[in-house]
């Protein structure tokens, strides 16, 4: 055996390494020999040679390995080394790496097993922001995932929040992920990038697009150091990710007030339109105010920019001018009187303030407003309003027309009498 070799040191589990034995015979005639290629100790195969006079073969074989770990390979007839082989379940490299891009390429043999390895991503450590592991999922196939990291979230190939509801330092990108499921990355910030953002270390979240909204994961430090933080974070099922600190922006476009009768009072609604002008869902606190207190109040989560209408109300129980506000903003005045509490016993129930009994609802902007002079009331002094206009029209009738017969008979007199 003159020489031994290997084409590769590092394989992925289920991928084979070749083998080539070099078998030099040095005599004057020609013969047969063995040749072994033994694995850690153990012969993974056989191959018979004839080697002629004073003339040298070479064989190639071809060696898988299943399992991730380190293996010494040997060809004996006698003994040669053909050195080590790593078995990775998977490897990281880098393909292309600028001042603002490094573009990873994330490949992973037959590993049999469904546990979730961590895979250590090697660079520069004076980016402002880096990804310093990949953890993923596996399905027991292999498996090649491209992942491109961004210190300049600009220089992404996707639409990226800005402006002074968000804060990104760095942008993730995700190619296919057939056969793996990405489960979580490591990466790390600089001190200096988040204090010129005025941004705290546990303020920051890794955010992922959610039917055109950035969703927060779960994100969490795992180590502070004089001059970065390193972060862990949930990266499961997403195609981009962008690091940072992104916000609503809430605004109420519209308000509206109604009123109606109840059955203990009358029902004072008001209804407020809600924008999300921000890049993330949030969720806004929505108060019903009377006379600038507090009456009624729920939460609501709003999307991304979208808007939604949260309708708040209270029952009154006394007559008199009521300020409706809708968060800190006015809504309008209503006007409510005396006949407009009558309930349907037809007294009043007593009360003194208004009350927040009903319950917050969200529905779509109401029309209308609430400043006008309200409704007629049900009933004037226990009867009803219908009825009284109509006694009240009869009567002007009646009155028009005896007027009308008196003129009459004052011009034509045949009966001798004066009138």
């Amino acid at each position: 055996m003159s020489g031994a070799s290997k084409d590769a040191n590092t394989i992925l589990a289920g991928e084979s390494v070749n083998v080539t034995a070099t078998v030099q015979n040095t005599g004057d005639s020609g013969g047969a020999t063995t040749i072994e290629y033994v694995v850690n100790g153990t012969t993974r195969a056989t191959e018979r040679v004839v080697v002629d006079a004073d003339s040298s073969v070479q064989r190639t074989r071809a060696l898988t390995f299943d399992t991730p770990g380190t293996y010494r390979i040997k060809v004996q007839s006698p003994g040669k080394s053909a050195g080590r082989v790593e078995v990775k379940p998977a490897v990281v490299e880098t393909r292309r790496s600028d001042a603002t891009t490094r573009q990873l390429r994330i490949r992973g043999g037959t590993v049999p097993t469904t546990e979730p390895y961590r895979l250590n991503v090697s660079g520069p450590t004076n980016r402002p922001f880096t990804v310093q592991s990949w953890t993923v999922t596996a399905s027991q196939q292999s498996f090649i995932q491209d992942v491109t990291e961004y210190t300049e979230p600009d220089a992404a190939d996707i639409p990226v929040p800005s402006g002074d509801d968000a804060s990104v330092f760095g942008v993730v990108t995700v190619g296919s992920s057939d056969g793996v499921a990405p489960s979580s990355m490591q990466f790390a910030l600089n001190r200096s990038t988040l204090q010129s953002a005025g941004i705290g270390a546990s303020d920051v979240r890794v955010y992922h697009r959610v039917n055109g909204s950035w969703k927060a994961a779960e994100t969490s430090v795992v180590a502070e150091r004089p001059d970065r933080v390193v972060y862990e974070a949930d990266t499961a099922g997403a195609s981009a990710y962008a690091i940072g600190r992104i916000e609503p922006s809430f605004a109420v476009t519209r308000t509206s007030v109604v009123g109606e009768q109840a059955p203990d009072g009358h029902r004072i609604s008001v209804s407020g339109t809600v924008e999300n002008a921000g890049s993330a869902a949030g969720t806004y606190d929505a108060q019903m105010l009377v006379d600038g207190e507090v009456v009624n109040q729920t939460s609501v989560t709003v999307p991304a920019d979208t808007e939604q209408t949260v309708t708040l109300s209270t029952v009154v129980t006394t007559p008199g001018q009521f300020r409706i506000g809708f968060n800190d903003v006015d809504a309008g005045e209503v006007q409510i009187s005396e006949s407009q509490l009558q309930t349907d016993d037809g007294g009043a129930e007593p009360g003194t303030e208004p009350q927040g009994t009903e319950p917050a609802v969200q529905t779509e902007p109401a029309g209308g407003g609430g400043n006008g002079l309200g409704p007629l009331p049900a009933t004037v002094m226990g009867i009803s309003t219908v009825l009284v206009i109509g006694g009240l029209l009869g009567a002007l009738l009646l009155f028009g027309l005896v007027i009308a017969l008196l003129r009459r008979g004052g011009s034509r007199n045949d009966s001798g009498f004066e009138l």
